[in-house]
């Protein structure tokens, strides 16, 4: 048995699943390696990594933009706004205007509704403009 030369093994190609008697590092029905590398990332891999940046930066922006739209709280104008808006605007305009404000209140039994915003300028003071239906019937500063 000294003198015989070694049997060649058995080898089963993981990529073709051919079995070949070979010593070659390579498969000779597929040309691949035998060997498994460690760990290989594929091409499909790299694909992930940008597009999952990018999910997670679209979600990030997105979901702040749904809580912080302007950087400005609702409702809170300056006093040069409150000022400047016109009498003759309707209800609507004055809110496309200033934006949504701070609070709205309805007396009974008046046929009025009042929009308040808060006066960024000026502590502890709201700025009123109440309606008559859609007509703006008054427009001024009350302490808040």
């Amino acid at each position: 048995m000294e003198g015989q030369p070694a049997e060649v093994p058995l080898k089963v190609c993981p990529h073709c699943s051919v079995a070949s008697r070979t010593d070659a590092e390579t498969c000779p029905s597929c040309g691949k390696p035998y060997a498994r590398g460690g760990l290989r990332l594929r091409w499909s891999w790299w694909l992930a990594i940008p597009i999952v940046a990018a999910a997670f930066l679209i979600g990030y922006f997105g979901i702040s933009q749904l809580f912080d739209d302007d950087g400005s709280e609702p409702g809170l104008i300056t006093r040069e706004e409150a000022q400047s808006t016109p009498s003759e605007l309707s209800r609507p305009e004055v809110e496309e205007r200033l934006g949504e404000p701070a609070q709205v209140i309805t007396p009974q039994g008046t046929g009025t509704t009042c929009l308040f915003y808060s006066v960024s300028d000026e502590d502890d003071t709201l700025w009123q403009f109440c309606f008559m239906g859609e007509r703006q019937v008054s427009s001024s500063s009350v302490p808040g």
